[in-house]
């Protein structure tokens, strides 16, 4: 019997351990296109609006690659009778939307994944589907630079955004992984006032808390968004693939990357997101707005104070390579802020610090292995930690505003969500890349 890994003549050999540790079998009958270059993976679940991205997608200008559309059509186990018409309806739209829009150079697939394990069910474990297939897909046939893209099902984009991702992996090869401008639509006619002002306030706040780490000097401040992030295939399997989050799983899938480097801002491009509510993951945009809505409150963020101290803490990087005691590094603890002086000491930070510099030959060496200890699970597991022990979450719109006069920069007049966020935007838009 000829295996799924040998069924025809332009598949070539690859390394095959993630999928056999998976005991990974494809779930698309129909092989993949010899020049296929990229796949854009959407979860669908519960999804009545697919159709605005599939016609997004279909108005973009075809890069020189194939393209395959992977909809990941999903419900967990015991889902109501209305759930499971809404995948059955999906599929079909699926296929229709395939045979009418598909061409040489792009087509549509759904990718059936029915009765999820409840304990397992969300996004994290559609995309995960999506992005094995897309991965395997791209592998097979010698396609280790294929780019694979993740895409919400009401999500759109630019035009140009499939020919921008294909020009980033042709300009830089080693590119592991990126993450993709994106702006949430803050006028129109689609949703009331309400909706779009509680989208500026939310958008702001992940502006802010990325601005805020880049400002106290944290190296792997990158946006983490689902909808707007895209790795090369040989860098999925080599960080081990996507987890299976019912939420966040954009945010630890982006964090065993980044760290290793290789990582860029594609930022000629924009994926722009839905502003609606959702009661569909237990956190994040759509859960957001839905308790905006339900409390008809401004939405906060973590007080910029508590971001200050994470920056007297790493202004200490240099005295910690030159300490060679464990009485000299908590003589150092032991004049920062009491806050983060407390966090460290509950989470053993005197070993973890002691243990860094054991294993770090040179100062800049010492600085990524620092923050390989300290990285962004720490530092949003300090956050909470202050905000729930010291400070108090302000509103988004204060911490902002007080942030931008940190870094000298003019507050605008209008001093309102929307003016802010261009302002942040702006900021996100210009070139970062850490160094150590």
């Amino acid at each position: 019997m000829v295996s799924h890994f040998e069924r025809v003549s332009y598949f070539y050999p690859m390394n095959t351990a993630y999928f056999e540790k998976k005991n990974y079998k494809p779930k698309l009958k129909e092989l993949p296109s010899k020049d296929l270059g990229i796949c854009v993976v959407i979860p669908s679940y519960k999804e009545e609006n697919l159709n605005i991205a599939l016609s997004a997608l279909s108005k973009c200008i075809l890069p020189k690659c194939n393209v395959e559309v992977l909809v990941v059509v999903n419900h967990p186990q015991d889902s109501p009778e209305g759930i499971v018409e809404i995948s059955q309806e999906t599929l079909q739209l699926v296929e229709n939307f395939n045979r009418n829009n598909r061409n040489e150079k792009i087509e549509y697939f759904a990718v059936k994944a029915f009765d999820f394990p409840k304990k397992h069910a969300g996004v994290g474990l559609a995309r995960q589907i999506g992005m094995d297939e897309a991965a395997f897909r791209l592998l097979k046939i010698n396609s280790p630079l294929g780019i694979i893209a993740c895409f919400d099902a009401d999500s759109t984009c630019d035009t140009n955004y499939l020919t921008e991702l294909e020009k980033l992996w042709e300009k830089n090869p080693k590119t592991n992984a990126c993450s993709i401008r994106y702006a949430h639509p803050l006028s129109g006619s689609n949703y009331n006032p309400t909706i779009y002002k509680g989208i500026a306030e939310y958008e702001l706040h992940l502006r802010y808390y990325n601005q805020a780490s880049r400002y106290i000097g944290f190296p792997f401040a990158y946006h983490t968004v689902g909808s707007s992030m895209a790795c090369s295939a040989s860098a999925y399997v080599k960080f081990g693939g996507m987890n299976r989050h019912q939420a966040g799983e954009d945010f630890y899938f982006l964090q065993k990357i980044i760290p290793h480097g290789n990582f860029l801002e594609l930022n000629s491009t924009c994926i722009i997101p839905s502003p609606r509510p959702s009661d569909r993951v237990p956190f994040g945009t759509g859960r957001a707005m839905s308790k905006h809505l339900d409390n008809n409150e401004p939405f906060t963020t973590y007080q910029l104070e508590s971001f200050l101290e994470l920056k007297t803490f790493f202004s200490l990087i240099e005295p910690f390579y030159n300490t060679t005691t464990v009485n000299d590094i908590n003589t150092l603890i032991s004049q920062l802020p009491q806050t983060i002086k407390t966090f460290l000491l509950q989470n053993n930070a005197t070993n973890a610090i002691l243990s860094v510099k054991k294993n770090s030959a040179s100062l800049k060496a010492y600085r990524k292995r620092f923050f390989l200890w300290f990285d962004a699970f720490a530092l949003l597991k300090y956050m909470n930690f202050s905000n729930e022990n010291t400070y108090k979450r302000q509103p988004v719109i204060q911490e902002a505003e007080k942030l931008l006069t940190k870094m000298n920069l003019e507050i605008p007049k209008e001093n309102d969500a929307f003016s802010l966020l261009k302002l942040y935007r702006s900021l996100d838009e210009k070139t970062y890349q850490f160094t150590f």
